[in-house]
This record gives C-alpha cells, sequence and structure tokens, in this order.
C-alpha cells in the first residue's frame, strides 16, 4: 500500500467514524453495534479495494501505457488500420507477457515474427522502390551491427539460431526510426489501396539474375561459403557469415533496380 492508499483509507475511516458516531450520539445505534460496523465496513472495504477495484484499475492503467506507446509508432497504426485483426492479436500477445512479468525482451521477441510475417508477405507484391529500400535500411543495420563485434549482427540476421536482439536498443535512434519508417511505407504501398503489381519475374530469370552476384562471392569466400548450409555449428565464424552476408546483399543491390527487388521478392517473400 502506498502513501496515497494510506490517506485515502484514514480520510475514509475517519468519514465513517463520523458518521457512525453521529448516529450513536442520537441514539440510532449502540456503541459495540457501531464499533463492530466499523471494523467492517473498514475491513469489508480494504478487501474489495485490494481485491477486485485495485487490480482493475491497475489492469486497465498497463493497457493504457501499452495502447499509447503503439498509438506512437506509425508502423502499428498501419497494421491497426489494414490488419485490425493481427493488431489485435499483437496488443493481446504483449499484455499477457505484462501480466507473466515477462521482460521488454521477450515481449520484443514474441511480437517481431508477427510483424516480420506480415512484411514477408507483403514484399512479395511490393512495388520495386520500396523492396529495395527495405533492404538497403536493413545492410545499414547489419553494417552498424557488424561494427560492433559483439555478435549482434549475426543475432540480427539469424534469430532462430542464436536469439534476437533488441534493435531499439543496440541502433542508432535515427537508424532504428529509419527501418520503422521503411517498413511502414512498405505496409501503405501494399494496402488494399494498390493498384499496381510488379511483373512477375519467372525463378529461372531470377537466378539469371543472381549469377555474377553468386560468382563474386564464390571469389571472394571459396569455401567459407559451406557455413550457410548448417550455421549452427559450434565451428560456424559467426562474424564471417555476416559479413558474408553483408556482401551478399550488396551485391544484390548493385544490380539494377528492377532485378534487385525481383531477386529480393523471391529470396524473402513470403506467399499469403
Amino acid at each position: 500500500m502506498n502513501w496515497t492508499e494510506v490517506m485515502v483509507w484514514g480520510i475514509g475511516g475517519m468519514v465513517v467514524g463520523s458518521l457512525l458516531g453521529a448516529l450513536h450520539k442520537k441514539g440510532k445505534i449502540g456503541r459495540i453495534p457501531a464499533v463492530v460496523l466499523f471494523l467492517v465496513l473498514i475491513v469489508g472495504g480494504n478487501i474489495l479495494w485490494g481485491g477486485l477495484v485495485k487490480p482493475r484499475l491497475a489492469g486497465n492503467s498497463e493497457e493504457q501505457k501499452i495502447d499509447q506507446a503503439l498509438e506512437a509508432l506509425p508502423l502499428y497504426n498501419t497494421i491497426k488500420m489494414q490488419e485490425p485483426a493481427l493488431y489485435a492479436q499483437i496488443r493481446s500477445n504483449i499484455l499477457n507477457m505484462k501480466k507473466e512479468g515477462k521482460t521488454q525482451q521477450d515481449a520484443i521477441d514474441t511480437v517481431k515474427p508477427m510483424v516480420s510475417v506480415l512484411l514477408s508477405q507483403r514484399i512479395t507484391h511490393a512495388p520495386d522502390a520500396n523492396v529495395n529500400e527495405a533492404m538497403q535500411v536493413n545492410l545499414e543495420e547489419m553494417q552498424t551491427l557488424q561494427a560492433r563485434k559483439d555478435g549482434s549482427c549475426f543475432k540480427f540476421l539469424y534469430p532462430q539460431v542464436s536469439g534476437g536482439i533488441n534493435t531499439a536498443e543496440v541502433l542508432p535512434p535515427a537508424l532504428f526510426q529509419k527501418d520503422l519508417n521503411t517498413m511502414n511505407d512498405l505496409l501503405l504501398a501494399t494496402g488494399s489501396g494498390q493498384t499496381t503489381q510488379p511483373q512477375a519475374v519467372s525463378t529461372e530469370k531470377v537466378v539469371q539474375m543472381m549469377a555474377p552476384v553468386r560468382e563474386a562471392l564464390a571469389n571472394m569466400y571459396g569455401e567459407q561459403l559451406q557455413m550457410f548450409s548448417d550455421l549452427t555449428k559450434p565451428d560456424v565464424d559467426r562474424e564471417k557469415v555476416c559479413e558474408i552476408s553483408i556482401s551478399l546483399y550488396s551485391g544484390i543491390l548493385a544490380l539494377q533496380p528492377a532485378d534487385s527487388a525481383a531477386i529480393l521478392r523471391q529470396m524473402l517473400g513470403k506467399n499469403d
């Protein structure tokens, strides 16, 4: 119980005591019944407050904090507008995690894959500019995390292998905000109002487009590329894996915009 509650209960007790005292003086109630009634009202009120009212108010306050936090992010406002069922699930998951006493990182790790799935579905028919811009920002994030030399780049790229990271904490604020804005732009560009779809490109054509990128990687890294066959092995050089990944996406983005977007759609996209 905090000081505010102590003051409230103290004042409440004084009010109840005064009312019962006045009734006793007027002969409406005896001394002993007045004392018993006072105790019943105070104890019963305390039980009602602690067991029902206070938890409900606290729950409402927690929900308000979460709603305010989500409303402050345009990305989640867009999801709320375009995918209300997914937004409700995200909100519910965050609330449940908070009630279970989980950390902010636990909540992020739970919600992030849900947003990632939506983005991977949308990227399959996103305009070239949005696809390339999203990858360019991701590349900047990889390079920034790789420079830290603390394993965060590998965690960022392959959270399924060694757990993810809280990008809000480890990335520069401007870059983190840029990432959010880019994801939001991609969702807005692929909403219900999207009138044109990118030209379909066959898998065979994508393989041809990727040929110079693959050749360059083979020349630079040779047998080291075999590490990608099983990233869970203990002898995998995770820093080198990140370096190769950065080279891969840099090579793709160096192609013509239409070609790089077509490749990225096939690499990163997921059908609904």
